[in-house]
């Protein structure tokens, strides 16, 4: 794939940068509220941190990927479809966190690339189910050490044990998640 920056890429700008920018949240209070209640909790909200934290790893691994000529959704692709061979489209979309239009594309290219194959699902053929290529399978044992070492590194000053209990926890998160109803149109 193309090494020049795309739109799903993310913004240049530091994360560490944009938090500290931030007010403190003292400031806010002694501000008698007038940025309103989202500016207020903002630092101590879990997916605030959630987003910085992917947000600065995602353009640490971006930079380190383009040497290889792949992109964050590539990797994220390659990734989803190790962990779960002959996964749909729409369950790597789901599995990967790339927006479908933009999975169509990048699948395209990573098939064009020699690193996925498709085929259709045999039960239904309107299902299009995904495998990687010995390529992608190189690939993706190419990847591994530059994530895993950039995942040590972040995770190199928490306390032992708070990594897993951190996994834990979110898995939780994104199952109740997957149990909250959308609220009724109005």
């Amino acid at each position: 794939m193309s090494t020049e920056q795309t739109n799903d890429q993310p913004p240049v700008t530091e994360a560490a940068t944009a938090i500290e920018s931030l007010p403190l949240l003292e400031e806010l209070a002694a501000g008698g509220g007038r940025l309103g209640v989202p500016a207020e909790v903002a630092h101590s909200h879990l997916f605030f941190w959630i987003t910085q934290v992917a947000g600065r790893r995602d353009r640490l691994l971006a930079q380190e990927f383009r040497a290889f000529g792949v992109r964050v959704a590539e990797w994220r692709v390659l990734l989803s479809v190790a962990v779960r061979p002959g996964i749909s489209l729409k369950e790597t979309a789901e599995h990967a966190m790339v927006d479908p239009t933009t999975l169509s594309r990048t699948v395209d290219g990573m098939t064009r690339s020699g690193w996925l194959t498709r085929s259709a699902d045999p039960a239904d053929l309107r299902i299009t189910r995904l495998e990687l290529t010995d390529a992608g399978r190189g690939l993706l044992e190419r990847l591994w050490p530059v994530t895993d070492r950039i995942n040590q590194q972040a995770c190199a000053g928490l306390p032992d044990g708070a990594a897993q209990l951190m996994c834990r926890g979110l898995r939780e998160v994104m199952r109740d998640l997957g149990q909250v109803a959308p609220s009724p149109r109005r």
